[in-house]
């Protein structure tokens, strides 16, 4: 099966596909239209009458076919056309909410075949694909973009909330005064913009060669989001699972409760008694954002001094006997931090935290 899922079967008739050209041109000439995409051995035993034939597929050569009435069948991989002018007569006992002898083909057709099958409405201009069970009605390229746009504003206002509440929890972090809310406002914020960017990925696929500019700005209103996700899980969980295992359990929470801090809290490894205690983070996140600093030099500081606060507060000389630093990355370490510290300072004092 060349078609796994519904959503790489509209990635193959997106827009800059030889096949959305073709259903484009049947759409502007006015005609409907029937195509089924599978094996012609496949559907040969509901064919009842038409014509056999074995060429190319181009989007001239299908628009003209469906000038006929019958179905026309091409291969899954959307290259060749084997059949025209087919009457399909699939099992008239499977369901359909279709009252349309066209359609109601299509998705009966669909479902006793589990293949894709496209109908094409003459007199509403709507594209309705038949993919085993489902039903979907194409939408054209303007209303996609449009609810991407909206998305995107969406997304740019988590994106707002969530560079708040992590300066917020910086600021924290160099104070020792951080608690399981603060970590968890990180991780809601996260979670709703991983969910937006997987919605707004599924309307890419339908986008084909237009999802160019709007692609270019999810990627940048999610830089760095996913490097965050894994470190602020490194600094706070309470056990040993390994952070992907984590990232998973938090994005299968519901909206209602990543509201709840014990539930957002909970895959970390911490219950309800826990919440109102002050945490320490073992300063992974904070420590990745000092230039030149290697993740194993990292790893080893965290083992020695077990928490961020005690490696804020160390001394120069105390930071060169953990292996791989000397003189000038100890130097670099210290200055790094405060130039962190600083920036949160003027931030708070400029009122964005």
């Amino acid at each position: 099966m060349s078609f796994p899922s519904l959503e790489n079967l509209l990635s193959k008739i997106a827009p800059g596909r030889a096949m959305r050209d073709a259903i484009d041109r049947i759409v502007e000439q006015g005609n409907g239209g029937l195509i089924a995409c599978c094996p012609l051995e496949e559907i040969k035993g509901i064919i009842t009458s038409g014509f056999q034939m074995e060429a190319d597929l181009t989007p001239q050569r299908l628009a003209e076919l469906a000038k006929m009435d019958g179905a026309i069948v091409i291969n899954e991989k959307m290259q060749k056309i084997t059949y025209s002018n087919a009457h399909l007569a699939p099992d008239p006992t499977i369901s359909s909410q279709e009252t349309g002898t066209r359609h109601r083909a299509a998705e009966q057709t669909a479902k006793q075949l589990e293949i894709p099958v496209i109908a094409i409405s003459e007199r509403r201009n709507r594209i309705t694909i038949y993919f085993k069970e489902k039903r979907y009605i194409l939408r054209d390229i303007s209303t996609i973009l449009s609810k991407v746009n909206q998305a995107l504003l969406i997304l740019d206002q988590y994106r707002s909330d969530y560079d708040e509440a992590l300066g917020e929890l910086t600021a924290l972090e160099f104070d020792g005064r951080v608690l399981p809310y603060h970590v968890a406002t990180v991780l809601r914020r996260i979670a709703q913009m991983l969910e937006m960017k997987k919605e707004i990925s599924r309307m890419f696929v339908e986008l084909g060669q237009e999802k160019d500019l709007p692609e270019r700005q999810l990627e940048n209103l999610l830089v760095g989001v996913e490097q965050e996700f894994k470190f602020l899980i490194k600094d706070f969980q309470h056990h040993d699972q390994k952070p992907e295992d984590v990232k998973k359990q938090i994005r299968k929470l519901s909206s209602e409760d990543l509201l709840a801090t014990e539930k957002t809290m909970a895959p970390l490894g911490y219950e309800e008694e826990d919440l109102d205690s002050f945490l320490s983070s073992r300063g992974y996140r904070l420590l990745s954002k000092i230039p030149r600093l290697p993740m194993p030099v990292i790893e080893r500081m965290v083992k020695e001094f077990e928490n961020f606060e005690a490696i804020w507060e160390v001394s120069k000389e105390e930071l060169k006997e953990v292996k791989g630093i000397g003189e000038a990355r100890a130097n670099t370490i210290k200055e790094g931090l405060r130039r962190i510290e600083n920036r949160v300072h003027i931030m708070e004092e400029m009122g964005n935290y």
